[in-house]
């Protein structure tokens, strides 16, 4: 018999559980608070470890209009060459892997994933509730109600409600508290050919090309822009120590940003680069904040997943990735033939799986690349045995959770 399976949330993670749950042939319930009238965000980057999962989920990935990324480069404020980079083709060779480095919009995504999960599995489909605003999870009793007063029960409850999470404190036993990086984001869209119209930024695109990410950096802040939608939009993302002029709520995509704030944060950059800010459209204004990783992902019947286990910032471009990564996870360590008897011990190796990397990269994603190796203490209060990766691309691309997950299995 297949289990019975409650996901609380249909962002980009609960969609991957959905569809990876709903292939072992379970019978799958999402509950989304919106009504998927206004998806927001900006581009999100799926390196290798994303994009391969995303294939195994039967995702089109023609449908994401993406980018193929050729690699990331970076200058300083005022343009000059830095001389760090990284090049697709020579790292997939070095990692032997082909799977590919992609640019795309969060909306084109998540459309791809809807597409993907209304696929019917031996004529069943996937069951997704909108409108349905959890009030509660209860991880021991398998059970989740929400604020009209309708409850859901399952074999399985999947925690996929995002960084402010309502399933982590069925988990923890009490509510997340936020933390403050010290650091904001803006993140803004501008059509690439406004910016091909003025002779400044014109000028900029023809010199750092749109084929991958870019970064400007200078000692405090930093601009990273990278195309999708086909090369027809530019994604922008200006990192800033927070202060009083550009305030942000934790973690939310809905604030609007100022395009006056944004010029002055930036004010010492080069003119290309302030005139770029000049043309920003879509702007939101985003607190990098994060809360601290449970000490487990999983309790009872549940498991969290994506930013509910463990909100990751941008400066990795691991987000979406990891979400991924714990979905192939769940649906490697819950075939077909599972019976209820099985959850908590699945549940075990799910947590063994993932833990410790993907708390790893997480706690790895709160600084900029450069400064990783002051949260080494901090890491290893959550993973006592972890050492200081040597090089994310390689430890992030060259993760693969179900292979993982495959030979604890074997072994149990």
């Amino acid at each position: 018999m297949p289990l019975k399976v409650v996901i609380v949330g249909a962002g980009l993670a609960g969609l991957a559980a959905a569809i990876a749950l709903h292939q072992s042939g379970h019978d799958v319930v999402v509950l989304e608070q919106s009504r998927f009238q206004n998806e927001v965000g900006a581009a999100i980057s799926m390196a290798p470890n994303a994009t391969r999962i995303l294939k195994s989920l039967d995702v089109d990935l023609e449908a994401l209009q993406a980018v193929h990324c050729n690699g990331a480069w970076s200058w300083d404020a005022l343009g000059n060459r830095l001389g760090k980079e990284i090049i697709t083709k020579d790292t997939q060779e070095a990692l032997h892997m082909s799977d590919s480095w992609l640019l795309t919009h969060r909306v084109d995504l998540h459309n791809a994933l809807r597409d993907a999960a209304a696929k019917k599995v031996n004529g069943k489909q996937i069951d997704i509730r909108l409108a349905s605003r959890v009030a509660l999870v209860d991880s021991e009793l398998g059970l989740v109600k929400l604020e009209d007063g309708t409850v859901y029960t399952g074999d399985l409850i999947v925690g996929a409600d995002g960084a402010h999470s309502r399933s982590v404190s069925a988990v923890t036993g009490e509510e997340p508290t936020k933390e403050s990086t010290g650091q904001n984001c803006f993140r803004f869209l501008i059509p690439v050919p406004k910016l091909r119209a003025n002779p400044l930024t014109a000028a900029l695109l023809d010199k750092i090309g749109l084929d991958g990410v870019k970064a400007f950096i200078a000692p405090d802040r930093r601009l990273v822009m990278y195309p999708c939608r086909q090369g027809t939009l530019l994604n922008c993302a200006g990192i800033h120590p927070a202060d009083s002029s550009t305030m942000a709520k934790y973690s939310s995509w809905l604030d609007s940003g100022s395009v006056d704030s944004l010029v002055n944060t930036f004010q010492g950059f080069s003119p290309e680069l302030q005139e770029l800010c000049r043309l920003a459209e879509d702007m939101k204004l985003w607190s990098l904040a994060s809360r601290r990783p449970p000490q487990t992902f999983v309790k009872g019947k549940l498991a969290l997943i994506g930013d509910a286990a463990h909100p990751i910032l941008p400066h990795q471009g691991q987000g979406g990735a990891q979400a991924f990564e714990d979905c192939a996870a769940l649906g490697t360590l819950f075939p077909p033939d599972v019976v209820p008897e099985q959850v908590s011990q699945r549940l075990s190796l799910y947590n063994e799986t993932r833990y410790a990397h993907a708390v790893t990269v997480m706690l790895m994603s709160q600084v900029p690349d450069e400064r990783r190796r002051e949260m080494l203490e901090t890491l290893r209060t959550y993973v006592p045995d972890a050492e200081m990766p040597e090089n994310m691309i390689a430890f992030t691309w060259s993760s693969y959770p179900a292979r993982k997950a495959e030979m604890l299995l074997a072994a149990a």
